[in-house]
């Protein structure tokens, strides 16, 4: 579930940020229980869905540069016995629906 874990810290992240009660990078990264660059990947990732984060070195605290609304959903399916059956991955060898051959699925 490190993806959920993912979802959540970024959701966190952009609390603090929005509230400009982050602190200083180090003091944020310990909030976060991160180091200073893995708060810096995850810094990245906001900033490539278009979040104007910044830094104010006299507030000591990143800040939203202008007005931002983080919206990250998600949903997730459980797959039945049945299911799992009919999915492939990797290189695998399957009859064709339409001439009975076999075909190769990259």
């Amino acid at each position: 579930m490190n993806f959920i874990k993912q979802i959540e810290r970024l959701k966190r992240i952009h609390r603090l940020i929005s509230s400009g009660k982050t602190g200083a990078p180090s003091v944020f990264a310990k909030k976060l229980s991160l180091s200073r660059s893995q708060l810096y990947n995850e810094l990245e990732i906001i900033k490539e869905l278009d979040a104007p984060v910044k830094y104010c070195k006299k507030r000591e605290s990143f800040y939203y540069e202008t007005p931002f609304e983080l919206i990250l959903i998600f949903s997730l399916k459980i797959i039945k016995d049945d299911e799992s059956r009919e999915i492939f991955g990797g290189s695998h060898f399957r009859p064709s629906l339409l001439d009975g051959s076999m075909i190769s699925l990259l």
